[in-house]
C-alpha cells in the first residue's frame, strides 16, 4: 500500500496492526525494612533476659549500644516495646505481639545463612545427571553399591545430552553431571569441570558382517559404510564426527537415533555399523545378533564431572564419584589381567 506524505512533507507515522499491547507495569520498589538482624537480636535478647545488662552480656555488646538499638527500633516502628521498671524491662502488649515475629525473622535469616553455599540436595539425597553411555551400566552399578552402604539415600537421576545436563545443573535441578564436554561449555567461572576417565571407542557390527581388507577395523575402514549414530547434541557423536574429519573420512549418518539401546537394535537389524563408547557395553556385551570390535585410529572419549562453582558437593555426590572411579579402576584392572 502506497504511503502518502503528511502535510509537513514527512512520512506518516507507522500503522500498528493487531491488538495493542498495554504498557509494561512499572516494577514496584522493594522497601528497606526498618529493622536489621542486630537490632532484632537486641530486642529478642532484652525481651527474653529481662534486662539490658543481661542482654548486653549475652550479645557481647555494651549497654548503651543495646539501649540505642531498642530506642531506634521503637522510633522506626512507632511503637513502645518495653515498660522500664526498677527490676528490669517488661514487654508492652505491642512488644508481646511483635516478639514472635521478630524471632521468626531471625530464625529465617539463620536458615538462610545455613543454606547458603550448601548443595541443593540434603545429606540423604542425591541428584545426578548422566548421559546414556554411563547410565547403561557404570552409573547403576555405582549407585547400587552406594545404596547398599546407605539404604536411606534417596536417588534421582536425570538422563540427557550434555547441554540438557548443564542447563539442569545451572538451574539447581541436579548437583552433579557426568558427561562428555559439549563443544562450548558454559563459562568455567560458573561451572567447574573435572576430568574423570577415558573410554575406548568400539564398533558395533551386525553378526557375521564382513571384515575390512585388514584384520582390524579403523577409522579409514568406515569410509562408505552406513553409520548408525546418536542424534545431534550428543557429545560422543561430536567426538566421532571430529575424529572422522581429522582422517578425511566423511561423516554421513544413515540412521540417527536417540540412545545407545536403539543404536544396538538398528545395528542388529542390519541397518549399518555404529561407533560406541566401550564403557557403555563394558560387561553385558552388545547382545545377540551384534558383534563388537575395537575401533582403531580414534582417540578415547573423555568423561567429566561438572558441578556449580562455589557450591560444595553433597556427601552422596562425593561418595558417588568415589564409586564411579572405583568401578572404572576395577574395569581397567580386569582388562590388564586378560
Amino acid at each position: 500500500m502506497a504511503r502518502t506524505p503528511n502535510r509537513r512533507g514527512g512520512a506518516p507515522p507507522p500503522v500498528s496492526w493487531g491488538v495493542s499491547r498495554p504498557s509494561p507495569r512499572p516494577i514496584a520498589p522493594i522497601p528497606d525494612p526498618a529493622s536489621d538482624a542486630r537490632t532484632l537480636r537486641a530486642f529478642v535478647a532484652v525481651a527474653r533476659l529481662g534486662t539490658v545488662v543481661r542482654a548486653a552480656d549475652a550479645l557481647g555488646r555494651t549497654q548503651p549500644s543495646v539501649t540505642a538499638r531498642i530506642a531506634a527500633l521503637e522510633r522506626a516502628w512507632r511503637t513502645r516495646l518495653f515498660r522500664r521498671q526498677a527490676r528490669g524491662m517488661i514487654l508492652t502488649p505491642e512488644g508481646t505481639r511483635l516478639l514472635p515475629l521478630a524471632e521468626a525473622a531471625l530464625s529465617s535469616l539463620l536458615d538462610l545463612d545455613r543454606t547458603a553455599g550448601l548443595p541443593m540436595a540434603g545429606g540423604h539425597e542425591l541428584a545426578v545427571g548422566a548421559g546414556d553411555a554411563l547410565g547403561r551400566e557404570l552409573l547403576p552399578r555405582a549407585l547400587a553399591r552406594l545404596v547398599r552402604k546407605d539404604p536411606a539415600l534417596s536417588v534421582r537421576v536425570l538422563e540427557g545430552s550434555a547441554p540438557r545436563l548443564l542447563e539442569a545443573l545451572l538451574d539447581g535441578e541436579i548437583d552433579l553431571a557426568l558427561l562428555v564436554l559439549p563443544e562450548a561449555p558454559p563459562s568455567r567461572g560458573v561451572l567447574r569441570f573435572e576430568a574423570l576417565f577415558e573410554s575406548d571407542v568400539d564398533l558395533l557390527l551386525p553378526a557375521g558382517f564382513a571384515r575390512p581388507h585388514g584384520r582390524a577395523w579403523t577409522v579409514e575402514s568406515l569410509r562408505g559404510q552406513r553409520l548408525v549414530t546418536l542424534q545431534p547434541g550428543s557429545g560422543f557423536r561430536r567426538h566421532v564426527e571430529a575424529s572422522l574429519a581429522a582422517r578425511g573420512v566423511p561423516f554421513r549418518p544413515a540412521v540417527e537415533v536417540g540412545n545407545l539401546s536403539l543404536v544396538r537394535r538398528f545395528v542388529a537389524a542390519g541397518l549399518g555399523v555404529a561407533p560406541v563408547p566401550a564403557i557403555a557395553f563394558a560387561s553385558s556385551g552388545p547382545g545377540p545378533a551384534v558383534e563388537r570390535r575395537r575401533l582403531r585410529g580414534i582417540a578415547p572419549v573423555g568423561y567429566h564431572a561438572a558441578v556449580r562453582s562455589g557450591v560444595p558437593l553433597s556427601a552422596g555426590a562425593e561418595r558417588l564419584l568415589e564409586q564411579v572411579l572405583a568401578a572404572v579402576a576395577a574395569r581397567e584392572a580386569r582388562k590388564g589381567a586378560r
